[in-house]
């Protein structure tokens, strides 16, 4: 629709730094605007892959909204056991995320661009931009098959552990160490 086009002419490219707007509360209750600012992209493995910013986490839910908000620069989206994690990951074109699952479940959009999402079974679905993800602990894998950047915004809430039913708990899968820190 001409709406859409018109959303995805004015948003920012994804390899721009996003910019935050803080709301909170003055000492009287009254609502004001907290510190905002516009936020690094934090590109730990180098320029050609994954980059991501990190707007707010939060280590118990529910949140104290009087606790202000803090800055985390140059901080891998891993949302904290309990807690919740306010983020956007942009994934350069023609490049894929190894397999991996989270103890969370996140809800995203896709900003720019499509992403492929692929399960570990092999079935996959192509998101594009304006279209939304709620992806729970399933072992998945991120694909750009485009030449342009991906930027999804994403909300990690933590999670229980995916209990089978023989009792089975599947934690994190298995990925690259360093892309991806904790994974088990």
């Amino acid at each position: 629709s001409d709406l859409t086009a018109a959303a995805t002419r004015a948003m920012p490219s994804a390899d721009s730094n996003p910019r935050v707007v803080v709301t909170t509360h003055a000492a009287d209750g009254t609502s004001i605007f907290g510190v905002g600012s516009e936020v690094p992209l934090f590109y730990p493995f180098g320029p050609a892959v994954s980059s991501f910013a990190v707007f707010d986490m939060r280590g118990a839910v529910p949140v104290n909204n009087q606790e202000a908000t803090e800055e985390y620069a140059s901080t891998i989206p891993r949302c904290p056991p309990g807690g919740v994690i306010f983020c956007i990951t942009n994934i350069p074109g023609n490049f894929t995320v190894p397999m991996h699952r989270t103890l969370s479940i996140d809800y995203a959009v896709v900003l720019t661009s499509e992403i492929v999402i692929k399960l570990d079974n092999g079935d996959e679905k192509t998101v594009r931009t304006g279209e939304y993800i709620i992806q729970g602990g399933a072992n998945h894998q991120w694909i750009n098959r485009t030449n342009e950047s991906c930027r999804i915004v994403v909300v990690m809430v933590s999670a229980e552990k995916v209990k089978l039913a023989d009792g089975t708990e599947i934690g994190r899968a298995s990925c690259r160490e360093r892309v991806y820190g904790e994974c088990r």
